[in-house]
């Protein structure tokens, strides 16, 4: 039986794939579906989603675009049982990585495949989180790039370099496990996923779908440690370095005492001294190659 799905594609994500060329080979690739794509604007996505989404009889949703676009296509289809297949396409795809899908490809061949898994979702203050936040450098990283002209990998590194120049430590107030904790780090996590669109393996025994959240805490002192950690990071052995500290949680409260840059998804957030991090009452299915 042919499937029906809304595709719903960021034009300017990334580095600016073609984007004709690209609803040509999701729609070769998915031979037989039906597919009808809408692109997004940037003005009330969202709500837009939604009303496009009230069309009966349709069997799921494909996302092109970064992980912030596929934050907002998950806030359109809370509570709706519609399986969401991610075609990457932005500067930030580690919601894609981590579930084996690298490129466009790799996307048909899960949606064709057909296998889902049911992924937790979390509530930061009023906020979807679905993969990865975290306050300092890398949110910081993220800032700049968004300031930069052009999008993409290029803006990444241009933005890492002054970055660098401004690493600092942050204060933060945990409260975790029924503990509260003091902690200082140039930047703090909050994981349900576990990979950086990089291919960094920020939290490498964390599991998308197992009812609990990654709080990790990096703080490396000196370029030596610095080195050690991105090694660490890429063979997927963050754990046993002794710069990172981590705690698994079900909920937790975080103070940022010092103002440190905050990001959810890809998105960077208003100034914020305070999160409260819970479990949503919904989960998504999301299309995944083992």
């Amino acid at each position: 039986m042919d499937k029906n799905y809304l595709f719903v594609l960021n034009p300017i994500s990334g580095e600016g794939d073609d984007r004709e060329e690209v609803k040509e080979i999701v729609c070769n690739s998915l031979y037989g579906t039906s597919v009808e794509i809408w692109e997004t604007t940037g003005n009330d996505d969202v709500r837009k989603v939604k009303e496009k989404l009230q069309k009966q009889g349709l069997d799921g949703v494909l996302v092109g675009g970064g992980d912030g676009t596929v934050k907002m296509v998950v806030e359109a289809i809370l509570g709706l049982d519609l399986p969401l297949g991610i075609i990457p396409l932005g500067s930030a795809n580690g919601l894609a990585t981590g579930f084996g899908i690298h490129g466009i490809s790799d996307a048909c061949h899960a949606i064709k495949t057909g296998e889902v898994k049911a992924v937790d979702l979390w509530r930061i203050n009023e906020e979807i989180c679905i993969h990865l936040s975290d306050f300092g450098f890398n949110a910081g990283l993220v800032k700049k790039s968004t300031g930069l002209e052009g999008r993409g990998m290029m803006s990444y590194f241009k933005s890492s370099v002054a970055q660098f120049t401004e690493l600092r430590p942050y204060q933060f107030e945990i409260q975790i496990n029924d503990e509260t904790l003091v902690v200082e780090a140039k930047m703090l996590v909050i994981a349900n996923g576990n990979k950086y669109g990089t291919g960094a393996l920020i939290n490498p025994s964390g599991k998308i779908d197992d009812g609990k959240f990654e709080v990790i805490a990096l703080n490396p002192e000196g370029i030596d440690e610095i080195v050690s950690l991105s090694i660490d990071l890429f063979k997927g052995t963050l754990e046993s370095n002794e710069t990172v500290k981590i705690w698994k949680a079900e909920k937790a409260e975080i103070k940022n005492l010092e103002g440190a840059d905050f990001q959810i998804d890809g998105e960077v957030m208003p100034q914020t001294e305070f999160i409260s991090i819970k479990a949503d009452m919904n989960k998504v299915n999301f299309f995944y190659l083992e």
